[in-house]
């Protein structure tokens, strides 16, 4: 058989890999035997140069018809952009994801340095953990509206500066983050790696990457409840709620008093609970 080539999102052109497909079908909750039908069901319809989204698109659509809940998994990276355009909501969603690993965290923070006085987008304090001291760590949140944008090196080197500046007035912020929905470039991680910078981006590290970090505690972004609108992710968002995890706990008489209606609370939340299930 010929070896089907595919396109990615770059336009560039590579060997159609069916593990890809496998693995984050499997991220997303389907068993081996159900990514084995769907890998079977998509086979016939894919062709030459086809691109990779619209294969993803088709493995979604089979996952669907089965799964929801996992299927709406599936769409993780695609609901980090619907945080956007603005960068708050993903502020707070990392905000969200640190607390929900133990951290205590501050949102949106002004702190003094030697020079100049910094907004920090995250500031994240950890006790004594796993025989690890103490951590205060500034964190710099960079959102990008396309999974194509490389978060590049003037972030890196503005985040590093800022630090330095901050540290010297507060002795007990000890690192500093660059977070992205993203991915960055070979600068950044080369400099970050010289001077100490953590990153965490979408695929990055790889064994403590963002998407590993959501999926490991399911700390999914309520963008992932497929009918949530705009108006009611907005609401949601400016009662400090983010996660589908914080959603599910809200109580329906809460929700009620953000206006939101009981017949879109009662489907948010019917959504919500198969994104959690793991036999969603």
């Amino acid at each position: 058989m010929a070896q089907i080539y595919v396109k990615k999102a770059d336009g560039s052109r590579e060997p159609l890999d069916y593990n890809k497909i496998r693995t984050a079908l499997r991220k997303a909750g389907a068993s081996n035997q159900l990514v084995d039908e769907i890998i079977d069901a998509i086979v016939p319809r894919i062709k030459n140069d086809m691109p990779t989204g619209e294969i993803y698109k088709m493995a979604y659509q089979e996952l669907a018809q089965i799964r929801p809940g996992a299927a709406a998994r599936f769409g993780l990276r695609n609901a980090l952009l619907k945080l956007g355009p603005e960068g708050y909501p993903f502020e707070t969603f990392i905000g969200a994801l640190l607390k929900g690993r133990g951290y205590q965290t501050q949102l949106r923070q002004v702190l003094y340095g030697k020079c100049i006085q910094h907004e920090i987008d995250v500031i994240a304090t950890r006790g004594e953990y796993n025989g690890h001291p103490p951590t205060k760590s500034i964190i710099e949140c960079k959102f990008h509206n396309s999974i194509h944008y490389e978060c590049h090196i003037q972030s890196a080197l503005y985040s590093w500066a800022r630090f330095l500046d901050i540290k010297e007035r507060n002795p007990d912020i000890t690192s500093c983050w660059l977070v992205t929905n993203t991915k960055f470039s070979t600068d950044v991680i080369t400099y970050a790696d010289c001077v100490g910078l953590k990153l965490l981006g979408w695929s990055f590290p790889k064994d403590e990457s963002l998407q590993i970090r959501i999926e490991e505690n399911k700390l999914y972004p309520i963008t992932l409840i497929p009918s949530l609108n705009r108006r009611a992710f907005s609401i949601l968002h400016e009662a400090g709620i983010i996660t589908v995890k914080e959603f599910l706990a809200a109580r329906e008489d809460y929700l009620e008093g953000l206006n939101l209606t009981r017949k879109e609370i009662a489907k948010y939340k019917h959504e919500a609970k198969l994104i959690m299930s793991s036999r969603g």
